[in-house]
């Protein structure tokens, strides 16, 4: 285990090891609690691999985030019909900025998707993800059911037992700690510390726990889901997006407050270091600079204290709905791939249609299937039950109408995908019929 002085060697540190592992060829990983450091540790690790030529000049954007080719990604957005799921990690094979492609290899699983400006443009849990994030580090709750050669973990005091659990049990090989000891530098008359405990002490705390009840607790859990109906898992879905959004935005706020109090801590330690080292000068300096350094100590100490006391009252984010609501859309996905191999075996009349029968061609499949899905996904989401209309008519509520329009526009994408595909085969046939009509054989 490495315990750092402050956050910023902690870091260091880890990036460090991380790369030491990473450039070897090793599935390596950083874990943290907060976005606000797997944002800092993901920007530190490309900077590196950027310094050392690793990535690709090409550059897309996606929420806000820039990729290269030699990216390492994970996923945000469900896309059953491309089989893509939701924290699956990957590797950037191709980058085509003018027609805002990407080409992934799995990390996880073996195989190569394209993905384009529908799905990139996407988000998950209502806009609070993208559909593309660098996984260089993830968070906990990323983490889970991931597993790496070597795992390199952020100890965050106020980690609670399946946390902790989850993100030491993620390697084949070592996982390491890194820590700050829980004891402040600053003044108690400006923010006063909760406590004042070491590294290891707050380790321990949060590594009592019992692998047991964990394991437990998630098989009932999917166990509870797995008894609802589709419709109504759907239903539950639905409301645990909701309640996962407000988690995710609890937490951006409470890591906003976090980064706010560690900076001014660090202006703080500075203005302290800064004055001890004017009280060392001789006096006529001394007495110079000694006023004024003392109140920059002062001022930053007060704006600390400030900041602290906005964290106090703050709740400390959960990620209970945001794993509950996982664990639904793994079902979800399980049931509709295996209603997907029965639609293409019999589509109902609706889907035939719209679509016509499943084409044997995989590229053609692929499209039908994504057609296929969202009708099912709207008719299943939206009680659907005409046989002879696909999706029905436009609603009237505004949410309801965005959800049909966006359904429509899925719908749209596939009939110009296998319409096009039709037109060049009828276009290949003509060319080919001309060109035995002057006697070539293509």
């Amino acid at each position: 285990m490495t315990v750092a002085p402050d956050a910023e060697q902690r870091r260091e540190a880890m990036v460090e090891d991380w790369w030491a592992s990473y450039a070897e060829g090793e599935d390596a990983l950083m874990v943290a609690k907060r976005n606000v450091e797997v944002e800092r540790l993901n920007a530190t690790a490309r900077e590196l691999l950027r310094s050392e030529g690793r990535l690709g000049s090409g550059e897309i954007e996606v929420g806000g985030a820039s990729f290269a080719a030699g990216d390492q990604v994970i996923t945000r957005v469900n896309e059953r019909a491309a089989d893509i799921y939701n924290r699956e990690r990957w590797q950037v094979a191709e980058v085509d900025p003018e027609r805002g492609r990407v080409v992934l290899e799995g990390i996880d699983q073996p195989r190569r998707v394209e993905v384009g400006p529908d799905y990139l443009g996407r988000t998950a849990l209502n806009g609070d993800a993208p559909a593309l994030q660098h996984a260089y580090a993830v968070t906990t709750y990323c983490a889970q059911g991931t597993t790496v050669d070597r795992a390199f973990v952020m100890a965050d005091p106020s980690m609670d037992k399946q946390e902790f659990y989850v993100a030491t049990s993620r390697s084949r090989e070592e996982t390491r700690l890194y820590a700050t000891p829980e004891i402040q530098a600053e003044r108690t008359e400006y923010a006063p510390t909760r406590s004042e405990r070491g590294a290891i002490s707050h380790i321990a705390e949060a590594a009592e726990r019992d692998r047991g009840q964990t394991a437990a607790h998630d098989a009932a859990l999917r166990a509870e889901l797995a008894k609802l109906p589709t419709e109504q898992l759907a239903k539950r879905s639905v409301e645990l997006g909701v309640s996962a959004s407000a988690e995710g935005g609890q937490e951006a706020a409470y890591d906003h407050q976090v980064r706010a109090v560690e900076e001014r801590r660090e202006q703080y330690a500075s203005a302290i270091a800064h004055r001890e080292k004017v009280e060392g000068l001789g006096w006529r300096e001394r007495r110079q600079k000694l006023p004024h350094a003392t109140e920059n100590e002062r001022l930053y100490g007060e704006r600390l204290a400030e900041e602290r006391a906005k964290l106090e009252p703050m709740r400390q984010p959960t990620s209970e709905a945001r794993l509950e609501h996982q664990v639904a859309e793994q079902l979800l996905a399980t049931r509709q791939a295996q209603s997907l191999t029965a639609l293409g075996v019999d589509p109902p009349p609706y889907i035939v249609k719209e679509l016509g029968e499943r084409p044997s061609d995989p590229a053609k499949g692929r499209a039908w299937d994504s057609g296929a899905n969202a009708i099912e996904d709207y008719r299943r989401g939206h009680g659907i039950e005409d046989k002879r209309s696909a999706i029905g008519h436009e609603p009237k509520g505004n949410a309801e109408r965005w959800a049909w329009k966006t359904a429509s526009r899925r719908l749209e994408e596939a009939q110009r995908s296998l319409r096009l595909e039709r037109q060049l085969a009828r276009t290949r046939q003509l060319v080919r019929s001309a060109a035995r009509g002057i006697g070539i054989e293509l």
